[in-house]
């Protein structure tokens, strides 16, 4: 019945979609983050809506040239286009960003106190856009007041120094073990390749989301 009722669900909201698409060219508002979602897969997806005051919806595709950012909510003017001969578990069109017409930054800045005595848990990570699997093996991170970081990488256990600036998260240089895994290895170095980059941070509901330039992201949990 559950599955029944998931397959309902995504394929009203692919009604709505076919509404707001109705023409080619539509400006639509996009929330200042994401939801869990499932397509053909599990996935993260764009909130939006067509007008304020109406409710958010999910938006299972790719916004092509638009490098979103957690924690900004924006106005945007979107292209739908038609894909040719597309394979056949692929869409039939596609989605590209025309014009930012409104971007807001609607976060607090964050405090070292918010992240410190926590063992943060990465939940979802995506390298150049691609989003990166995990399986069973968890990377971690946790922050001491002496503006230091240590957790586990997949194979092997790292700390670097860490600098935060109002909202952007900067790792330094990562020092790491030096084990061979039979697993976890290619994990860790995607991993690590993010972590080591400078980051804009987002702190909501219990989840830690560092996002940096080219479409690559780290979204955290904790217990």
């Amino acid at each position: 019945m559950t599955n029944q009722c998931n397959t309902l669900r995504f394929f009203f909201q692919l009604l709505v979609l076919s509404i707001i698409w109705s023409s080619c060219t539509s400006s639509l508002y996009v929330a200042p983050k994401q939801a869990d979602c499932k397509g053909s897969s599990d996935q993260k997806c764009f909130l939006i809506r067509k007008n304020l005051g109406e409710n958010w919806i999910l938006h299972y595709y790719d916004i092509k040239g638009f490098d979103y950012q957690p924690g900004f909510s924006y106005k945007l003017k979107v292209k739908k286009e038609n894909v040719k001969n597309p394979p056949l578990d692929a869409s039939t069109f596609n989605f590209k960003l025309v014009e930012i017409l409104e971007m807001t930054d609607v976060t607090d800045d964050i405090n070292l106190e918010d992240l410190a005595n926590k063992v943060w848990k990465l939940e979802y990570l995506k390298l150049n856009r691609v989003e990166v699997g995990m399986e069973k093996i968890i990377p971690t991170i946790e922050f001491g007041m002496e503006n230091k970081v240590s957790g586990f990488g997949g194979c092997n256990e790292y700390n670097a120094g860490f600098s935060l600036d109002g909202r952007i998260i900067k790792i330094g240089e990562i020092g790491s073990t030096k084990m061979l895994c039979p697993q976890g290895t290619e994990l860790e170095s995607n991993y690590f390749e993010v972590l080591n980059m400078e980051m804009q941070a987002l702190f909501s509901e219990g989840k830690l989301m560092l996002t940096g330039e080219g479409g690559n992201q780290l979204i955290f949990g904790y217990k």
